[in-house]
């Protein structure tokens, strides 16, 4: 494990200092469930195909709009 700190110094240095910093370890290892990440990517994605529907569905009806209004005034 690697520590984030040097702790070195001698003691007459450290007294001028508030705090020491605590050991911070660097590879701690997690527990990760897979099925909550897979859940995730699931959701994303059915986050962004809506995302794209609404926008291909708002980009439709309003070039219909304007044609409709562009037909009206010839």
């Amino acid at each position: 494990m690697i520590r984030i700190f040097d702790n070195n110094k001698s003691k007459s240095e450290s007294k001028g200092q508030k705090k020491n910093i605590p050991a911070q370890y660097i590879d701690q290892k997690r527990i990760v469930d897979i099925n909550k990440l897979l859940n995730r990517v699931k959701i994303n994605q059915r986050r962004e195909a809506i995302k794209k529907i609404t926008f291909y569905s708002l980009t439709i009806f309003s070039l219909s709009l304007a044609l409709i209004l562009i037909i009206n005034i010839k």
